[in-house]
């Protein structure tokens, strides 16, 4: 069990009762256009929890971190994420940048679900925190993203993402919105926020999400 210390908090002090969330990837760079994608997922995903009350009661923010499609701002990143005392992560969005960030989540303690790598390495280690949402090797085909935004289940979250000014079809935008969904339920189902509880119902549960009904192997890969 991992120990995290808190530090007092002075009595008159305000404490956000929110559930946070980091967003991390290249939001500069050659590769932005992935993040555009990550972040419209993300951003749509919390707003929609949050008008339906939250999770156990609290509220989801977020909160972006660049890591520039590069592994050593990655790692950086990935420290001011566990320094800011994040738990939840949506990132990375390259297999460069994943790597060395998820060593340190793992460690860390935190839970990290990326919407946008399939390199089979990435959860091949045997960590227990990190996730996908994309399958294991699968093609990048942008037609992928367009048919989530087709579904007709996925129709108000199309609509309010249009009338946010932004585009649906993306191929990461359902991979990202959907990575949202599961950690709120995992934290539903753990009724806690404690990664390692959180994690394990992940691992164990079913869940429906905007790219359907999923659950995950022991690895933290979809199952077929």
């Amino acid at each position: 069990m991992r120990a995290i210390c808190r530090p007092s908090i002075p009595v008159g002090d305000a404490v956000a009762d929110t559930i946070k969330i980091a967003i991390a990837g290249p939001k500069t760079g050659t590769e932005t256009q992935y993040a555009d994608m990550q972040f419209i997922g993300v951003k749509q995903a919390i707003k929609d929890i949050n008008a339906r009350g939250g999770v156990n009661g609290k509220m989801v923010e977020s909160k972006e971190y660049d890591d520039g499609g590069d592994p050593k701002k990655a790692v950086a990143a990935a420290n001011r994420i566990v320094n800011d005392g994040v738990k939840f992560v949506i990132g990375h969005m390259a297999s460069v940048t994943t790597q060395p960030a998820s060593d340190i989540y793992e460690d860390e303690g935190v839970i990290m679900i990326t919407p946008g790598v399939t390199d089979p390495e990435i959860t091949a280690r045997g960590y227990q925190l990190i996730f996908r949402t994309v399958p294991v090797g699968s093609a990048q085909d942008p037609a992928v993203g367009n048919s989530f935004a087709k579904d007709p289940e996925n129709k108000a979250i199309v609509d309010a993402i249009k009338a946010d000014g932004k585009d649906p079809n993306g191929l990461y935008v359902f991979p990202a919105y959907s990575a949202v969904q599961l950690i709120a339920e995992g934290i539903k189902a753990a009724k806690s926020e404690d990664t390692d509880k959180v994690a394990k119902e992940l691992h164990s549960g079913t869940f429906r999400t905007s790219i359907g009904t999923i659950s995950f192997d022991e690895k933290g890969d979809l199952k077929d």
